[in-house]
Protein backbone atom coordinates (compact mmCIF):
# COMPACT_ATOMS: atom_id res chain seq x y z
CA UNK A 1 0.00 0.00 0.00
CA UNK A 2 1.16 3.57 -0.32
CA UNK A 3 1.42 4.08 2.93
CA UNK A 4 3.91 1.01 3.57
CA UNK A 5 5.45 2.28 0.77
CA UNK A 6 6.43 5.53 2.05
CA UNK A 7 7.65 3.98 5.42
CA UNK A 8 9.69 1.91 4.22
CA UNK A 9 11.67 4.82 1.69
CA UNK A 10 11.46 7.32 5.04
CA UNK A 11 13.11 4.48 6.58
CA UNK A 12 15.97 3.78 3.67
CA UNK A 13 16.17 7.44 3.38
CA UNK A 14 17.30 7.32 7.02
CA UNK A 15 19.66 4.61 6.60
CA UNK A 16 20.98 6.30 3.71
CA UNK A 17 22.67 9.02 5.87
CA UNK A 18 25.93 7.33 7.01
CA UNK A 19 25.99 8.73 10.43
CA UNK A 20 29.21 10.60 11.51
CA UNK A 21 32.67 10.55 11.76
CA UNK A 22 35.61 9.23 9.88
CA UNK A 23 36.40 6.57 12.19
CA UNK A 24 40.07 6.81 12.17
CA UNK A 25 43.30 8.30 13.98
CA UNK A 26 45.12 7.81 17.21
CA UNK A 27 46.57 11.47 19.31
CA UNK A 28 45.05 12.73 22.37
CA UNK A 29 41.93 10.41 23.88
CA UNK A 30 39.38 11.88 26.19
CA UNK A 31 38.44 10.10 29.44
CA UNK A 32 35.97 7.02 28.73
CA UNK A 33 32.42 8.38 28.46
CA UNK A 34 29.94 6.16 29.41
CA UNK A 35 28.12 3.41 26.57
CA UNK A 36 24.56 4.83 28.07
CA UNK A 37 25.73 8.44 27.16
CA UNK A 38 26.57 7.18 23.62
CA UNK A 39 23.17 6.39 23.23
CA UNK A 40 21.07 9.27 24.52
CA UNK A 41 23.39 11.61 22.36
CA UNK A 42 22.51 9.14 19.50
CA UNK A 43 18.66 9.25 20.29
CA UNK A 44 18.89 13.09 20.96
CA UNK A 45 20.41 13.61 17.65
CA UNK A 46 18.56 11.34 15.37
CA UNK A 47 15.27 11.76 17.24
CA UNK A 48 15.07 15.23 19.02
CA UNK A 49 17.62 16.83 16.59
CA UNK A 50 19.74 17.95 19.17
CA UNK A 51 23.33 18.31 18.62
CA UNK A 52 24.28 18.81 22.31
CA UNK A 53 24.86 15.50 23.75
CA UNK A 54 27.20 14.60 20.93
CA UNK A 55 28.97 17.35 21.19
CA UNK A 56 29.08 16.73 25.14
CA UNK A 57 30.84 13.36 24.10
CA UNK A 58 33.84 15.50 22.57
CA UNK A 59 32.26 15.23 18.90
CA UNK A 60 33.24 17.98 17.16
CA UNK A 61 30.08 20.70 17.06
CA UNK A 62 30.34 21.89 13.48
CA UNK A 63 30.58 18.05 12.58
CA UNK A 64 27.47 16.86 14.58
CA UNK A 65 25.39 19.82 13.12
CA UNK A 66 26.53 19.13 9.56
CA UNK A 67 25.51 15.04 10.41
CA UNK A 68 22.03 17.34 11.73
CA UNK A 69 21.54 19.14 8.30
CA UNK A 70 22.45 16.52 6.21
CA UNK A 71 20.05 14.16 7.63
CA UNK A 72 16.87 16.71 7.85
CA UNK A 73 17.61 17.47 4.25
CA UNK A 74 18.03 13.65 3.03
CA UNK A 75 14.43 13.28 5.58
CA UNK A 76 12.91 16.07 3.57
CA UNK A 77 13.48 14.79 0.22
CA UNK A 78 12.59 10.90 1.51
CA UNK A 79 9.18 12.74 2.13
CA UNK A 80 8.73 14.87 -1.07
CA UNK A 81 9.72 11.14 -3.29
CA UNK A 82 7.94 9.11 -0.99
CA UNK A 83 4.59 11.76 -1.61
CA UNK A 84 5.98 11.70 -5.27
CA UNK A 85 5.72 7.63 -6.02
CA UNK A 86 2.38 7.31 -4.29
CA UNK A 87 0.88 10.06 -7.17
CA UNK A 88 1.01 12.68 -5.09
CA UNK A 89 3.86 16.00 -6.13
CA UNK A 90 3.92 18.02 -3.16
CA UNK A 91 6.59 21.04 -2.91
CA UNK A 92 9.89 20.93 -0.90
CA UNK A 93 8.40 23.43 1.01
CA UNK A 94 4.99 21.21 2.08
CA UNK A 95 7.48 18.47 2.62
CA UNK A 96 9.56 20.36 4.88
CA UNK A 97 6.60 21.31 6.97
CA UNK A 98 5.23 17.69 6.75
CA UNK A 99 9.00 17.03 8.37
CA UNK A 100 8.64 19.83 11.09
CA UNK A 101 4.94 18.27 12.45
CA UNK A 102 6.67 14.57 12.26
CA UNK A 103 10.19 16.22 14.58
CA UNK A 104 8.03 18.06 17.09
CA UNK A 105 5.69 15.23 18.18
CA UNK A 106 9.20 12.65 17.88
CA UNK A 107 10.70 15.24 20.19
CA UNK A 108 7.48 14.61 22.64
CA UNK A 109 8.54 11.10 23.61
CA UNK A 110 9.88 10.24 26.91
CA UNK A 111 12.95 7.84 27.11
CA UNK A 112 15.32 6.00 28.70
CA UNK A 113 18.39 4.33 28.04
CA UNK A 114 20.19 2.02 30.30
CA UNK A 115 23.50 -0.62 30.80
CA UNK A 116 22.36 -4.46 30.14
CA UNK A 117 26.59 -5.40 30.22
CA UNK A 118 29.61 -3.73 29.93
CA UNK A 119 33.41 -5.26 29.79
CA UNK A 120 36.65 -3.50 28.46
CA UNK A 121 35.94 -3.69 25.18
CA UNK A 122 32.03 -4.13 24.38
CA UNK A 123 28.91 -2.88 26.06
CA UNK A 124 25.07 -3.92 26.05
CA UNK A 125 22.81 -0.77 26.02
CA UNK A 126 19.39 -0.91 26.26
CA UNK A 127 17.19 2.33 24.68
CA UNK A 128 13.52 2.24 25.80
CA UNK A 129 11.11 4.84 23.99
CA UNK A 130 7.73 6.03 23.71
CA UNK A 131 6.27 5.71 19.71
CA UNK A 132 3.54 6.79 17.79
CA UNK A 133 1.81 5.02 15.32
CA UNK A 134 3.26 6.62 12.27
CA UNK A 135 1.10 4.39 9.65
CA UNK A 136 -1.52 4.33 10.93
CA UNK A 137 -1.66 8.50 11.48
CA UNK A 138 -0.63 8.94 7.28
CA UNK A 139 -3.72 6.81 6.82
CA UNK A 140 -5.71 8.48 9.17
CA UNK A 141 -4.76 11.82 7.15
CA UNK A 142 -5.46 10.08 3.85
CA UNK A 143 -9.29 9.07 5.06
CA UNK A 144 -9.86 12.56 6.79
CA UNK A 145 -8.69 13.72 3.37
CA UNK A 146 -10.73 11.50 1.10
CA UNK A 147 -13.79 12.03 3.47
CA UNK A 148 -13.68 15.87 3.40
CA UNK A 149 -13.32 15.88 -0.89
CA UNK A 150 -16.28 14.40 -1.17
CA UNK A 151 -18.89 17.18 0.20
CA UNK A 152 -16.74 20.33 -0.73
CA UNK A 153 -16.76 19.15 -4.30
CA UNK A 154 -12.54 20.14 -4.67
CA UNK A 155 -11.85 19.76 -8.57
CA UNK A 156 -8.31 21.28 -8.40
CA UNK A 157 -5.63 18.58 -7.66
CA UNK A 158 -3.61 21.54 -6.40
CA UNK A 159 -6.27 22.05 -3.99
CA UNK A 160 -6.50 18.53 -3.33
CA UNK A 161 -2.83 18.20 -2.48
CA UNK A 162 -2.91 21.38 0.07
CA UNK A 163 -5.74 19.40 1.82
CA UNK A 164 -3.81 16.05 2.37
CA UNK A 165 -0.61 17.74 3.08
CA UNK A 166 -2.78 20.10 6.04
CA UNK A 167 -4.23 16.78 6.66
CA UNK A 168 -0.99 15.06 7.49
CA UNK A 169 0.24 17.91 9.73
CA UNK A 170 -2.83 18.35 12.03
CA UNK A 171 -2.55 14.12 12.54
CA UNK A 172 1.08 14.45 13.45
CA UNK A 173 0.03 17.26 15.65
CA UNK A 174 -2.62 15.80 17.34
CA UNK A 175 -1.55 12.26 17.10
CA UNK A 176 -1.30 10.65 20.85
CA UNK A 177 1.69 9.22 21.92
CA UNK A 178 2.19 5.52 23.53
CA UNK A 179 1.26 5.12 27.23
CA UNK A 180 4.08 1.87 26.88
CA UNK A 181 7.58 2.27 25.69
CA UNK A 182 9.10 0.14 23.15
CA UNK A 183 12.84 -1.17 23.65
CA UNK A 184 15.84 -2.73 21.76
CA UNK A 185 19.45 -3.58 22.34
CA UNK A 186 22.55 -1.74 20.88
CA UNK A 187 26.14 -2.97 20.53
CA UNK A 188 28.64 -0.59 21.09
CA UNK A 189 32.59 -1.23 20.91
CA UNK A 190 35.18 1.48 22.47
CA UNK A 191 36.98 2.30 19.52
CA UNK A 192 39.29 5.56 19.26
CA UNK A 193 37.17 8.60 17.22
CA UNK A 194 38.66 11.22 15.39
CA UNK A 195 36.26 14.26 15.19
CA UNK A 196 37.52 17.60 14.06
CA UNK A 197 40.91 18.24 16.52
CA UNK A 198 39.84 16.11 18.76
CA UNK A 199 40.38 12.03 18.83
CA UNK A 200 38.29 10.47 21.58
CA UNK A 201 37.87 7.19 22.97
CA UNK A 202 34.63 6.21 23.84
CA UNK A 203 32.14 3.27 23.27
CA UNK A 204 30.11 3.95 20.03
CA UNK A 205 28.40 1.69 17.77
CA UNK A 206 29.78 -0.36 15.21
CA UNK A 207 27.16 -0.21 13.22
CA UNK A 208 25.60 3.11 12.63
CA UNK A 209 22.79 2.17 9.58
CA UNK A 210 21.29 -0.48 12.65
CA UNK A 211 21.33 2.40 15.17
CA UNK A 212 19.18 5.22 12.32
CA UNK A 213 17.08 1.81 11.37
CA UNK A 214 15.92 0.20 15.22
CA UNK A 215 15.68 3.57 16.89
CA UNK A 216 13.16 4.85 14.14
CA UNK A 217 11.62 1.46 14.37
CA UNK A 218 11.18 1.94 18.28
CA UNK A 219 9.83 5.54 18.05
CA UNK A 220 7.20 4.87 14.81
CA UNK A 221 6.13 1.54 16.31
CA UNK A 222 7.47 -0.76 13.69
Amino acid sequence: SMKRRIFKQILSGMLGIMLLLSLAGCGQSTANAKPTNTMEAFYDLLIRQDTSAMTDLGIDSKESKETLKTYQSSMVSTIQKSFKNAGVAITKSQAEDIFKAISNKLASLEYKVSLVKKDDKEATVKVSSQYINYLDIFKQAKQTTLDELKPLHIEKLSDAKKQLVSNVIDCFNSASVSSDMHSKTFTLKLQKIKSGDNTIHIFFPDNYEEVGSKLTQIVTNQ
